[in-house]
């Protein structure tokens, strides 16, 4: 019985405490999972359940470049000791165990995650928009109440929707942050995160996410995606040239031609 009993504390093997996550519906959610920095080179996964019972969601050997496998992606930070995983198109089946892990010969290491997903009818969760070239675009994306006091961002996706890239996050309310042609602005009190993008161009189309880092800073923080926005750009619309009317024939009278100049070229806009 002790050896059987100091064989089975061997297999566990806690790379640190567990981690709280909460997610919604629809939505997704980046969690960060940090080892030693004598692992940079072993194997990483994530997979769902106990460290006795725990199936892989995504496992690789890659090195700082994204993977996908699924709903599910992968980006092993060799710099930082770290890695990442996002999971898309959250569901409350998702609620569960789950466990970052370092495969090793022996003895894996392990990083419980608590993963909650909410179902919250309170916002949209999905915003298509159309705009043309050129254009001004103000987009509204309210949040739930449990990400009030955390920052919050405007990402596009890339990389097949592995990444969600941004530079900056708003972290104040009712305070501007520009990043280049982007602008956000977050009202607390509402649960508002108001986006602007001005002078849009063809590039601009694409997704986006409107999202929250909740405690990101600190070894326990990850991101919450929770409003989807899919933005079209199209080029502005011309007037056919065949619609414009054609001047009378030489034959017509002076005040016929005198009529038909007047029309194509009126003197003064009409009254307002």
């Amino acid at each position: 019985m002790k050896i059987l009993l100091i064989f089975t504390l061997c297999l566990i093997s806690d790379g640190g405490a567990s981690k709280k996550v909460t997610g919604y519906s629809g939505g997704g959610v980046l969690i960060k999972c940090k080892y030693g920095t004598e692992y940079r080179q072993n194997q990483k996964y994530f997979c769902k359940g106990s460290w006795l019972s725990c199936s892989y969601q995504i496992k690789t050997g890659a090195k700082n470049e994204w993977i996908n496998s699924g709903r599910f992606s992968l980006f092993d930070d060799t710099k930082s000791a770290e890695f990442s995983v996002m999971i898309r198109e959250l569901t409350v089946e998702d609620t569960g165990t789950y466990q970052c892990g370092v495969d090793k010969d022996w003895i894996d290491i392990y990083t419980p995650v608590e993963l909650k997903v909410k179902e919250d009818l309170s916002y949209e969760k999905s915003i298509s928009k159309t705009v043309h070239v050129g254009g001004d675009l103000n987009i509204r994306c309210k949040y739930p109440e449990s990400l009030r006091s955390d920052p919050k961002f405007l990402c596009k996706t890339m990389l097949q929707r592995a990444a969600c890239s941004y530079k900056e996050s708003v972290k104040e309310s009712r305070k501007d942050v520009n990043e280049g042609k982007f602008s956000l602005y977050d009202v607390r009190e509402t649960q508002m995160l108001t986006v602007s993008i001005r002078n849009v161009t063809e590039q601009d189309s694409g997704e986006y996410w409107c999202g929250a880092e909740a405690a990101w800073t600190s070894d326990h923080g990850y991101k919450v995606y929770f409003t989807q926005i899919d933005l079209t750009v199209t080029e502005p619309h011309v007037p056919d040239s065949t619609s414009r009317p054609t001047q009378h024939s030489s034959s017509s009278s002076s005040s016929s031609s005198s009529s038909s100049s007047s029309e194509l070229n009126p003197a003064s806009p009409p009254a307002g």
